[in-house]
């Protein structure tokens, strides 16, 4: 019992939250100026006792008994933390996408080969994108690390218009094609010049 409070805990308490805290992101709060300014960290002390007010009892009684919080009424004071934590990490705008260049191509995984980047949203149709609001603008400088091979592949598979569909490398990795592809190119040993 005591290897599953943990997750009773948490599954309790995320599921008590509001929706729109449940889903916050750092999308959301750029969309939504409302969410923004109350979604701030530190956390204000009265949202953060609105907030505990609708966890389940059974959280904070298993808290005090297991000997988390000296009382059921601390709640807030144990979750105050955790939800500036969970705040902070879902609300964090993108990295520097120069900087989040990998060791290995995100496609076939090979290591032993020089990467390039892919911009994810083709230059090319920045404005277009824009206009038409198919994606925020901080997402325009969005890349993925790719070796010579996988990079032909990705452009073949897709023209500029198209692939404001495939803007990230966890969708494209959804498509057959790139997991066929992938399979086979990822056991070439060859290595690039």
């Amino acid at each position: 019992m005591l290897t599953d409070m943990p997750q009773f805990i948490a599954s309790e308490t995320f599921s008590s939250l509001p929706d729109e805290l449940q889903s916050l992101s750092y999308s959301a709060i750029q969309h939504d100026d409302s969410l923004a300014r109350k979604y701030t960290v530190p956390i204000r002390q009265t949202l953060l006792e609105s907030l505990t007010a609708v966890v389940p009892l059974s959280v904070s009684e298993s808290l005090s008994v297991y000997g988390l919080i000296p009382k059921s009424s601390d709640l807030s004071d144990f979750l105050g933390p955790v939800l500036n934590e969970y705040i902070s990490s879902v609300t964090t705008g993108p990295p520097i996408w120069a900087r989040t260049r990998t060791s290995a191509c995100e496609i076939c995984e090979r290591d032993w080969i020089p990467l390039s980047y892919h911009h994810l949203i083709p230059r090319a149709v920045h404005d277009k994108v824009l206009k038409k609001g198919w994606h925020d603008e901080w997402m325009l400088n969005s890349v993925a690390w790719l070796c010579r091979a996988c990079h032909s592949f990705v452009h073949r598979m897709a023209s500029n218009e198209e692939a404001k569909e495939w803007y990230t490398v966890d969708r494209i990795l959804q498509r057959e094609d790139v997991q066929e592809w992938a399979k086979w190119v990822g056991r070439v040993r060859w290595k690039a010049k």
